[in-house]
């Protein structure tokens, strides 16, 4: 494991990033646009994540330790995960060989106890959350890994910032590559919990999936939840970002020394303007679909599942062998 000597400085962006909810925000405003709704310049996300980390929190009697520790736990593991995701600066604070499975352990380590606390607390909807987060897991996380796995084929590492340099190289027209690419595409709505798998605006019963887990928690706790899935967001569009458009930085000058600073500005704002496109992107597919029935989505989720595995087989044709 390699840490870069500006952690602190990737850590104080990702910290910015995420309290300023600017996806969340972002989404928000691009769906009332959408729905023809007039909406204001602050963003909603930022005004509820403030007003719960000042507000008292209230447990059930009946809850133990796991669900005390879940929510510092679960912004933790998410803190952990992107530091492995490349930033727009084309630099991440730990790219070691085994990255990849790195952000694939800590994002489930998040959902494992974010699941156990809703069975803890003893609810009744936190139990039915936590079932079909871990229905809609059990489908969705072989395909996210499996198109990563391709994509790590293809350039030979599991180092994402490796994955990123053997990308350049490459032709975004290649097979696989498009294959895995439409696989994380479809995987990504369910990982954020998005229509038409999830509905994070609704507290139906009927409907609610992630957020049938949250409803027993309040205050600062729920502000930690809320901040992690907002980064978690924020996280999954940059991974697809750096994939779609790989940043141009050489692995043996992770200061950036000797690069433009041109270059470095350039890249930086293709990538952040990506990051836009991709989450208005996200948020139109939200305005012009529902969301299916529960038992709709495993229809879903295994045509990203099937496009990873397609990847994975175009790539041993092309290659004669893995």
């Amino acid at each position: 494991m390699e840490w870069g000597s500006n952690l602190l400085f990737h850590c104080a962006l990702a910290h910015i990033f995420a309290r300023c909810s600017l996806v969340a925000g972002m989404d928000k405003k691009s769906k009332s646009l959408l729905a023809d709704a007039s909406g204001t310049i602050s963003s909603p996300a930022y005004r509820d994540l403030r007003k719960y980390m000042g507000k008292e929190e209230v447990i059930s009697e009946h809850a133990s330790w796991i669900f005390l520790v879940t929510p510092s736990l679960v912004l933790g593991s998410t803190f952990l995960a992107c530091f492995v995701v490349p930033g727009p600066w084309g630099w991440a604070p730990i790219h070691s060989l085994g990255s990849l499975f790195w952000l694939a352990a800590s994002l489930g380590l998040a959902r494992f106890f974010l699941a156990l606390a809703g069975l803890d607390a003893g609810g009744t909807f936190g139990g039915m959350g936590s079932s079909r987060e871990v229905f809609a897991a059990a489908l969705a996380e072989p395909g996210f890994i499996l198109s990563l796995v391709v994509l790590a084929l293809m350039t030979e590492t599991t180092s994402l910032m490796g994955m990123i340099t053997g990308l350049q190289g490459m032709s975004i027209f290649e097979t696989p590559r498009v294959l895995a690419l439409l696989a994380l595409f479809i995987i990504v709505i369910a990982e954020m919990g998005r229509i038409p798998v999830d509905n994070p605006d609704t507290h139906l019963e009927l409907t609610m999936i992630h957020e049938g887990m949250l409803l027993d928690y309040s205050g600062r706790s729920l502000g930690f939840l809320l901040w992690a899935e907002q980064l978690k967001q924020l996280l999954l569009l940059q991974l697809l970002t750096v994939l779609i458009l790989p940043a141009n930085i050489n692995l043996m000058n992770p200061s950036g020394q000797g690069i433009p600073l041109e270059t470095l500005l350039i890249q930086g704002i293709l990538q952040i303007g990506l990051i836009v496109l991709l989450g208005a992107f996200f948020a139109t597919l939200e305005s012009i679909n529902v969301k299916v029935r529960l038992f709709r989505i495993p229809n879903i989720l295994a045509m990203g599942l099937a496009s990873a595995v397609l990847a994975l087989i175009t790539l041993w044709i092309m290659k004669g062998g893995i």
